[in-house]
């Protein structure tokens, strides 16, 4: 298979021979999703008493009624426990962008309370929050992390037990759907189920990949790819032999299975340890086999 000039200058231009800038470049991002999440927050779904999905829902609601603590406060005082939790089970980048994510997004919404005139319908209201809230979340996993709580909690849980990363995320979204209907009524809690399903339309459209992705590499160093996303991910690889249909070069072909949340990670170990691999990503529907004892 021919190395073509287009491919080594994608190469070349890969975030992975610029740290600093991939870094800098990743923290900025965080920062602005933190912004936007704390104005959904604080400018469309507090006034209108709609809850946010997950633990930031469950921080306004015990926001409500404990006003003299911030509601950012009571976000970040929740996510303690689960960040010391992830940071056990999760990978350095994704806790690490995590926590930021986490920090910034609780001194925004502390601190941050821009006024300006915002439509008094609910709908639009939740809608609005829901669509913000849903750029927020994208973009923070697109540099690979999350905006903590729920998030760690699923891939912890996922981890350890297999169950899908999607699944606890719906029963924590349940819970705070019954609050909400409790706490501000049933009309409130219709309009926090809009906000929610705004928000996740959002983040698929976003992202444009499921949960899990099936990964092929060609290269010419199958072994020590395959050993250093071994030592990096944690995951396994199975190697295939094959050969380039124009050069008839050797080549190996490794097919491994993740979640998407590990996508980004994987391209930068990729092309540190061979620089003219070729890769494609694919969506994966459903693993059947030892994906939770092997990998995961």
């Amino acid at each position: 298979m021919k190395v073509t000039d287009a491919t080594r200058q994608m190469v070349h231009l890969n975030d992975s021979n610029h740290p600093v800038l991939s870094w800098t470049w990743r923290i900025l991002v965080v920062i602005v999703a933190d912004f936007i999440g704390a104005v959904a927050v604080n400018n469309f779904l507090g006034p209108a008493h709609i809850l946010a999905g997950g633990v930031t829902g469950v921080a306004q609601l015990v926001h409500h009624y404990l006003h003299f603590i911030g509601l950012g406060t009571m976000f970040f005082i929740f996510n303690i426990p689960l960040f010391l939790i992830g940071y056990k089970f999760l990978g350095k980048r994704f806790i690490f962008l995590t926590g930021l994510a986490i920090v910034g997004f609780s001194l925004f919404t502390d601190i941050v309370h821009l006024h300006f005139r915002t439509a008094p319908d609910p709908l639009l209201m939740g809608l609005y929050g829901g669509v913000l809230s849903g750029i927020s979340s994208a973009i923070v996993i697109r540099v690979g992390g999350s905006m903590g709580g729920t998030d760690i909690l699923s891939l912890v849980i996922h981890r350890l037990t297999g169950r899908s990363v999607g699944s606890t995320g719906f029963i924590m979204n349940v819970i705070v759907l019954l609050l909400s209907m409790f706490v501000f009524g049933v009309p409130a809690a219709m309009y926090t189920l809009i906000s929610m399903f705004a928000s996740s339309r959002v983040v698929n459209a976003l992202m444009h990949f499921q949960q899990r992705k099936t990964a092929l590499i060609v290269t010419a160093e199958p072994d020590t790819v395959a050993k250093a996303i071994g030592e990096r991910l944690v995951r396994g690889s199975t190697i295939m032999r094959a050969s380039g249909a124009y050069t008839h070069a050797e080549r190996g072909v490794l097919l491994c299975a993740m979640t998407h949340l590990e996508i980004a990670d994987l391209k930068e170990i990729v092309l540190a340890t061979d620089p003219h691999a070729f890769m494609t990503i694919l969506d994966t529907t459903e693993i059947v086999g030892r994906f939770r004892e092997l990998h995961l």
